[in-house]
């Protein structure tokens, strides 16, 4: 069991990382990430690391109603035009077809391997970001 310096530190933490996420992705245009982290002595590994982090807890954050309200929402089958259906270099080696959603500047890519808890977190963390 965590104490309670431990959560409150982890918390800071992850504001801290979410900052300089921020921070990274409002980078020059012609600025490269290796570049950025090289300027914020910072590892790519670690980087995408922080990245990770930050993303788990916000979904962790999202509360249980309103993913089960999504998912409520989301048994009915949507019919998919062939025109959002692509397949990436990996993908198509394997067969497998995906949708591109782009929403709030935010791309995603949903396959049929896609865990529909996971699809039901993701889209409630995206219907909240302004």
């Amino acid at each position: 069991m965590k104490t309670q310096a431990a959560i409150v530190a982890r918390q800071c933490r992850l504001r801290e990382w979410a900052a300089m996420i921020r921070d990274c992705n409002s980078r020059p245009g012609e600025m490269s990430l290796n570049d950025w982290c090289v300027q914020n002595s910072i590892t790519r590994a670690n980087y995408y690391y922080r990245v990770k982090e930050v993303r788990k807890a916000c979904l962790d954050s999202v509360p249980n109603d309103v993913i089960e309200q999504s998912m409520k929402q989301s048994n009915a089958i949507v019919p998919v035009p062939s025109a959002l259906v692509t397949q990436d270099a990996t993908a198509s080696r394997q067969g497998i077809n995906s949708v591109e959603l782009t929403s709030n500047g935010i791309t995603l890519r949903v396959t049929e391997q896609t865990s529909t808890d996971l699809l039901a977190k993701v889209l409630g963390v995206i219907a909240h970001v302004k």
